[in-house]
């Protein structure tokens, strides 16, 4: 039995008596693929009225699972605490505290998994498999993250969802994506199918359905790999940027233990095989939501193991010019060390230092060969930063990256967690192209690096620039297999 429409608009009140139970579909196998079992596990057979059901609006969604604490604030004003079976309806905003977690389940088989600390507004939910053309799903992430996984609404026509933040509307072509927003701005990833991505205005509208189209949305697909689709507040254009791979600041500081801890006591005081099914489909979530979280977080390094000499064996090295190394340069070397056997292959910068590589007698072209891998993750073994502002230079910190390269695309993606102490914390996220000779050079948005691959792929070193604090984030990196 197909669902009755169900349609209401922002702001609006429906005197329209509540629709009666309807059956819900089965689960799509995505959802059950991406560790959503705990739906299966706890949805009921039918939206029945629950103990807080508004008597003038019909359901559209309900609660399968809560963590921790989280609540639901009405269009009314009104606010009660959420409980696993309440009665979601167009309008409602649900709010987690640092220790809350909610799985929403909607009529079309959708669900949103609501993270700590964060707001989710369901602003219009209309479903009506006979006539999929009048089909609406908008959703408000006004902060935190969420995870969403399309629903029958938007199968037949991807441009009824429409998923916004303060800054930014993300729009679907059948996905399961996970979507952070913050004073940072909005980041995206997908864990599977596409998203399209753009900042709001400029001819996006938030009241539109939809991707926006035009020069400045961005395609974040899952086949890209290890990639984010990110929007910053007062920029009218989206990026796609490399994404980090570590725990971390999405996972919010233990918050999901102290959750799983209240999660385990419940279980234990219900004691009943449903409870059971239940842990390990959140033990399922936890995974997965986590995974895609990580992927927005750069992994930390200890600085003290980055900033130090090279290995003179090694495919690349860093030369200055100078014989004396600048202040809080303990990468490279003097010119006569790095140059035997090796030549230039980066732009040296301000004159003082180039990155140099090893040849090949084997390969006098100079391509870039690779026999064996197609996508390799580097780690960062050794990096230098200074942080320059009004004529001053100040030691700066290189806090952890990651970096990786698609040898079949010749494709790079890399990011830097920077730090300095008159300019507090800054991110370089690059991507771009890599030559048949191994070099790249990227500039971007007041970021920029540029370096080379060693001639047995093995290796990697870049100079970067990143503008932040009113000054200049600049040095240069290695990174090894």
């Amino acid at each position: 039995m197909s669902p009755t429409p169900t349609v209401r608009p922002r702001r609006a009140r429906s005197s329209v008596p509540r629709a009666q139970a309807r059956a819900l579909p089965p689960l799509r196998p995505v959802a059950l693929a991406m560790g959503w079992a705990v739906a299966a596990a706890v949805a009921l057979a039918a939206f029945a009225p629950s103990a807080r059901a508004h008597a003038s609006e019909p359901a559209i969604g309900q609660v399968s699972l809560v963590i921790g604490s989280a609540r639901v604030v009405h269009l009314d004003g009104r606010s009660e605490p959420l409980k696993r079976g309440a009665t979601i309806v167009v309008g409602d905003r649900v709010e987690t505290t640092a220790n809350g977690h909610v799985h929403l389940r909607f009529i079309d088989n959708a669900s949103v998994s609501v993270r700590p600390d964060s707001v989710l507004e369901v602003q219009s939910y209309h479903y009506d498999a006979a006539r999929p053309q009048t089909n609406e799903v908008r959703l408000r992430v006004e902060q935190g993250t969420a995870r969403s996984i399309s629903g029958a609404a938007t199968e037949v026509d991807k441009s009824r969802f429409r998923l916004n933040t303060p800054i930014a509307a993300i729009g679907v072509r059948g996905t399961d994506f996970i979507v952070h927003s913050g004073p940072a701005g909005a980041r995206a990833t997908v864990a599977d199918g596409a998203i399209v991505v753009s900042a709001l205005g400029n001819g996006c509208s938030a009241a539109a359905l939809g991707p926006c189209a035009g020069a400045d949305a961005r395609v974040l697909t899952a086949e890209m790999g290890r990639l984010m689709a990110e929007v910053r507040p007062g920029e009218r254009v989206a990026r796609v940027v490399p994404a980090g791979a570590g725990v971390a600041e999405l996972a919010a500081s233990g918050a999901e233990e102290r959750a799983a801890a209240l999660y385990a006591a419940e279980l234990a005081a219900r004691q009943s095989a449903a409870a059971a099914a239940d842990a390990k489909g959140f033990a399922q979530m936890r995974d997965t939501d986590r995974a895609a979280a990580d992927l927005l977080a750069i992994v930390p390094t200890a600085v003290a193991d980055l900033n130090v000499a090279p290995d003179l064996s090694a495919q690349l090295v860093w030369g200055r010019w100078a014989i004396a190394s600048a202040y809080n340069d303990n990468i490279s070397v003097a010119t006569h060390n790095a140059s035997p056997g090796r030549e230039v292959t980066s732009a040296y910068r301000s004159g003082d230092a180039a990155l140099w590589r090893a040849t090949d007698p084997a390969n006098p072209e100079g391509l870039l060969k690779n026999d064996t891998d197609v996508k390799v993750d580097f780690k960062l073994t050794r990096a230098q930063a200074s942080f320059e502002s009004g004529g001053r230079s100040e030691a700066a910190s290189v806090d952890g990256g990651t970096l990786t390269l698609d040898f079949s695309q010749r494709t790079f993606a890399t990011a830097l967690a920077l730090s300095s102490p008159s300019a507090g914390k800054a991110e370089l996220r690059v991507a771009g192209d890599v030559a048949t000779d191994g070099t790249f050079a990227v500039r971007d948005a007041g970021q920029m690096v540029s370096g080379a691959v060693s001639l047995n792929s093995k290796e990697v070193g870049y100079l970067f620039d990143r503008s932040a604090g009113g000054g200049l984030f600049r040095g240069k990196t290695l990174w090894g297999r």
